[in-house]
């Protein structure tokens, strides 16, 4: 096994992350509900298993929310914490459906890629 330091850079960065499922850059519209709030909402980063999200009002910290983003699906989840106008959500999404969420996020984020 290679070590860390004959590893591409983009591979340390992955072996050092202990996440299941890679985050995704993008900058897609969506629409985010909780605790009787619907509102436009946008992903700036998303994983099959949670999503950084900007939206006024933010939600309360532990808040069950829904978090619907077109061509990609609907996940339900809570949000984690604030980052200014931020809010790290985790989503709940299925074991068994990850994967495929998981690719039709890689999909939409092509069409919506993130502001550099």
């Amino acid at each position: 096994m290679p070590k860390h330091s004959e590893l591409p850079p983009a591979r340390l960065v992955e072996t050092r992350d202990r996440r299941g499922f890679r985050r995704i850059g993008t900058r897609m519209e969506a629409r985010i509900v909780f605790a009787g709030v619907d509102v436009d909402c946008i992903v700036h980063e998303m994983s099959a298993t949670g999503a950084l999200v900007e939206c006024l009002p933010l939600p309360a910290i532990g808040a069950n929310l829904a978090l619907d983003v077109p061509d990609v699906g609907c996940a339900m989840g809570r949000a984690l914490r604030h980052e200014d106008n931020l809010v790290c959500v985790e989503l709940t999404t299925a074991p068994e459906k990850r994967h495929r969420f998981a690719d039709k996020l890689i999909l939409a984020a092509f069409r919506f890629p993130p502001d550099e």
